[in-house]
């Protein structure tokens, strides 16, 4: 069975809201907007069983009724689902439709699937690719490998807070340290949930991070799964996503990490060239054309 972690139930920008500037009124409808996007994060959080009305109300701060209006009107929209039987909600498919278009907009489908399958069919370990959403670090795609211990740290879909884990690490890394220090302080409420993640701890790692153009960090909360992960970042060299192996600790000896990070920069070198070289109206397409790379094409 994969070493799974189980996602964090916690609110998810809870802590993320819009200011208003004093002696200003929030816009008209702001606020509930608000209130259903928070619930949305809620129910993307919890666990794939689902999760019942007083859950929600519990976790977003909420009423029940304002809840069950909001989860309602979404549920409206095949943003959210229910189940009959239990009552419990889950994400719509409304939600992974627009997920995907979204995705393909950030340039993901074709050219990340072949990154993920080439890392891990040559390193035996899982590979991951997330992006960065606001305080949020989200898993787009994971290829298990072939080694007979089987790590998961993040599901599909699944999000951590930004600095928690390797991944959240690499994504901070490239960023200014005034941003950085404003990040930690948004997601402090958060980071606190997770060991290891505090806000010391996660500077150090990123100047190491920064000396060494990789992070190295355990990526679940008891210390059983390792990742070595390496940010892509943009023309401007802005955090987008972040290439991620992960395995058992024991698969990250010092003379293994060398060839894994090499691996790492080599996909991560070839996807922004591949992603670089398209015209803009190329690049924000939402469907890919499907054709694999010379490289891809001669894999075994």
């Amino acid at each position: 069975m994969p070493i799974k972690q189980e996602p964090d139930a916690t609110p998810t920008g809870a802590d993320d809201k819009l200011v208003i500037p004093p002696g200003k009124k929030p816009p008209q409808g702001s606020q509930t907007v608000d209130k259903a996007m928070r619930l949305l994060k809620i129910i993307a959080g919890g666990s794939s069983e689902g999760l019942r009305l007083m859950d929600l109300a519990e976790q977003s701060g909420l009423d029940r009724a304002t809840a069950y209006r909001l989860v309602t009107s979404l549920a409206n929209h095949n943003f959210v689902d229910q189940d009959m039987q239990s009552k419990r909600y889950t994400l719509g498919l409304e939600f992974f439709a627009l997920a995907s278009a979204a995705s393909n907009r950030h340039d993901l489908s074709d050219r990340a699937r072949e990154a993920l399958e080439h890392l891990s069919e040559v390193t035996g370990d899982t590979a991951m690719y997330c992006l960065r959403s606001g305080l949020d670090v989200i898993c787009m795609d994971v290829q298990m490998g072939n080694f007979p211990v089987r790590t998961m740290p993040m599901d599909i879909g699944s999000r951590k807070p930004i600095g928690a884990g390797a991944t959240g690490i690499a994504m901070l890394a490239p960023l200014p340290d005034p941003e950085i220090e404003d990040i930690l302080a948004r997601a402090a409420p958060r980071l606190a949930k997770v060991p290891g993640s505090d806000a010391e701890s996660i500077r150090r790692e990123v100047a190491l991070c920064r000396e060494r153009g990789w992070a190295l960090a355990a990526d679940d909360p008891q210390g059983r799964i390792m990742g070595l992960s390496l940010c892509l970042t943009s023309r401007n060299n802005r955090p987008v996503g972040a290439l991620t192996l992960n395995g058992i600790p024991e698969r990250f000896a010092d003379d293994r990490v060398a060839g894994l990070a090499a691996l790492l920069r080599e996909e991560a070198r070839e996807l922004a060239d591949q992603l670089d070289r398209l015209p803009e109206t190329e690049r924000h397409r939402t469907r890919w054309s499907g054709k694999r790379t010379a490289r891809s094409q001669n894999r075994p």
